[in-house]
């Protein structure tokens, strides 16, 4: 008697492969809106996002954000490293955890917590852009600005703007994940 799980598998690669031609079948979201058009509603959202996220930093933590703007200005090759490991290991080990049930404990509340740990990391990098823009030593306003502005026209850039913005996004993850390791191996 044939294996039934044989089958099974069978059938689950067909379904898969019919429901991904089914969805790259679909007409494009968005496709009414001209090119300009989407590019400049990218930038204005990417704006407001990002404004948000380095105020936001700024005003509830100025003393961390000064200490984690000039990690990246002391050591960018290290932060950016540490950004790499946060950013692509821990995500893949996450995942690879996942397999067993008990490691979706660890998985669910690791890739929640990574998430945030990313939000704070492009806050970071955020001003510290804007402090490298305007001249300034320490971030305030106006380097929230100029770094929220810059990132958004640099993000709005079809594949080349998300490539250059997530590598700068590593540096702001990379010092974040470290003070956090940090703070974790002293306590």
């Amino acid at each position: 008697m044939p294996s039934s799980r044989l089958l099974s598998l069978g059938s689950s690669v067909v379904a898969a492969c019919s429901l991904a031609g089914v969805a790259a079948a679909q007409p494009e979201m968005g496709s009414e809106l001209g090119f300009a058009t989407r590019i400049g509603l990218r930038f204005a959202v990417v704006l407001v996002i990002n404004l948000v996220l380095g105020g936001a930093l700024l005003g509830i933590a100025p003393d961390y954000t000064r200490r984690m703007v000039a990690a990246i200005r002391d050591d960018a090759g290290t932060a950016f490293l540490w950004g790499l490991l946060a950013g692509i290991a821990v995500p893949i080990a996450l995942v690879l955890i996942a397999i067993t049930i008990i490691g979706l404990l660890v998985t669910i509340p690791g890739l929640i917590a990574l998430f945030f740990l990313g939000l704070v990391g492009n806050a970071v990098t955020i001003c510290w852009v804007g402090t490298l823009l305007t001249g300034r030593d320490d971030p305030d306003g106006a380097a929230v600005g100029v770094g929220a502005a810059v990132l958004a026209a640099v993000g709005a850039v079809p594949l080349l703007g998300n490539l250059v913005t997530t590598l700068l996004g590593f540096l702001g993850l990379g010092v974040v994940g470290r003070d956090l390791y940090k703070g974790y191996k002293s306590s």
